[in-house]
């Protein structure tokens, strides 16, 4: 049976759930519609990293994201870093929806599926920002369907990210198709920034090879930002090999052509997750990559629309691949 059930609440915080036998999804509507658990039930594990120190809360428009972050699945968009746009207006940290109310709507809740519609319009931007998640009897993920639209009579670039923060341990092992990777400058303690790698393996400041697949300990202090550009197939597995579950993202490269990777084992503020962020553009710096032609541009009135699956699996210790339709086909750790 599949449902939606809108009667609860969390620290005063409106929750709509969507439930079937395999997974369950938790969406706060009040920020930016975060999906705030992802709950694989044959195993009662919940596959997204809460923040220990800070739960979520009501936020007002413009606060620093890094300060208030309670973890989950949040959506980033139109920018990553604060970012003057046109008229000397400033876009805010981490862009304009995960700090404001969505308005939602039930769109179907019956046994045999359920979705639910969340929409956010820009204040700096005059755009119209909408999410669909939509989940069927039976099936092991949920489907998450984009559209992105402006409404103004102007050019919009745009950097757009989904970023689900990981439940980790050192135990977790990241399998993805990717090419080369470029370090941020940011967090460079272990890695020289701007220094670019064949994917997986980054050379550290000592000249060893790191295989980023791996997860280190939360004791060991790390902290680091990567660029994969230009990935060779649109999915990412995070999986614990020790209890052969994990999480999965199905993601068109047509409009999310890169991923980045932001780590923190222990290094940043005491943190321990990571997180694989589909995105269409970088750096961080939306006017650096608007600059360089790696942003979203979209005309006046123009529309784009992507969709994604997020799975729960379980039985693999390693993924050797996500077909688009979600199936999961497991590989050699």
């Amino acid at each position: 049976m599949t449902l939606v059930d809108v009667r609860w609440q969390y620290l005063g915080l409106q929750v709509v759930r969507l439930e079937n036998e395999l997974i369950s999804i938790d969406v706060l509507p009040e920020l930016g519609a975060k999906i705030y658990n992802f709950v694989h039930l044959p195993s009662d594990r919940n596959l997204l990293w809460h923040n220990p120190r800070v739960p979520p809360a009501r936020q007002q428009f413009g606060a620093r994201f890094d300060d208030v972050w309670s973890g989950g699945w949040d959506e980033l968009i139109p920018n990553d870093i604060p970012t003057p746009v046109i008229g000397n207006e400033m876009l805010p940290d981490h862009g304009e929806v995960w700090s404001q109310a969505s308005e939602w709507q039930v769109i179907k809740s019956s046994e045999s599926g359920a979705a639910v519609r969340f929409v956010n319009h820009g204040h700096v931007l005059p755009t119209a920002f909408e999410k669909t998640i939509s989940l069927r009897h039976g099936d092991p993920f949920c489907t998450v369907q984009y559209r992105l639209t402006n409404l103004g009579r102007q050019p919009v670039d745009f950097l757009w990210n989904i970023h689900p923060a990981m439940a980790i341990s050192s135990t977790t092992r990241l399998d993805l198709r990717a090419r080369r990777g470029i370090v941020e400058k940011w967090g460079t303690d272990h890695f020289e920034g701007g220094s670019e790698y064949d994917w997986p393996y980054a050379i550290d400041r000592s000249g060893k090879r790191v295989d980023l697949r791996e997860v280190r300990p939360p004791e060991s202090t790390l902290a680091d930002h990567h660029y994969l550009p230009d990935v060779l197939e649109g999915w990412y597995a995070v999986t614990d090999t020790q209890a052969r579950v994990g999480f999965g993202l199905v993601f068109p490269t047509s409009v999310f052509p890169h991923l980045w990777l932001f780590r923190t084992f222990g290094g940043w503020r005491g943190l321990y997750t990571l997180i694989l962020e589909a995105s269409n553009g970088y750096p961080n710096d939306l006017a650096i990559a608007r600059q360089t032609g790696r942003c979203g541009h979209l005309k006046p009135s123009q529309t784009i629309e992507a969709e994604v699956k997020a799975i729960a699996y379980s039985g693999y210790a390693a993924v050797e691949r996500i077909e688009p339709d979600g199936t999961v086909i497991g590989g050699k750790p």
